[in-house]
């Protein structure tokens, strides 16, 4: 029994230590309160966006996708929207593993500066079709 415990003391010990600083600091972060939640509301904004396929592996140039446009509506503190332009946001469609479709439909991913964040996609999907070659 004494050699259950004082075999590996020293890691045991420490084990012990790390799963009381991993409780306290879980403990801690989920006491705060939500910073985003006391901050002044943040500024929405519409923006019309043109729709890009992107893959990995292979050439979606050819690949059709309806609608071709979205319009984003994003949200973010004042200092960040009164700067923000339609350059800086990327609408897009992942086609990875995907060679051959028609009518699939897909999700559109929005690429954003930090601090922003979407509100509302619409439409939130679109159909895509790779005409017959």
């Amino acid at each position: 029994m004494r050699d259950l415990i004082a075999k590996d003391f020293h890691w045991k010990a420490f084990s012990i230590l790390m799963a009381m600083g991993i409780w306290f600091t879980v403990h801690r972060i989920s006491a705060e309160p939500d910073k985003q939640a006391v901050t002044a509301p943040g500024v929405k904004n519409t923006y019309d966006l043109g729709l890009i396929a992107v893959s990995d592996n292979s050439d979606v140039h050819i690949a059709q996708l309806i609608p071709k446009t979205v319009n984003v509506t994003v949200s973010g503190p004042t200092e960040i929207m009164d700067k923000l332009q339609t350059r800086d946001l990327h609408a897009f469609v992942n086609l990875t593993g995907i060679s051959s479709a028609e009518n699939l439909p897909r999700d559109i991913q929005i690429s954003l500066p930090r601090g922003v964040t979407v509100v509302d996609i619409e439409p939130p999907q679109v159909a895509v079709t790779f005409p017959k070659q």
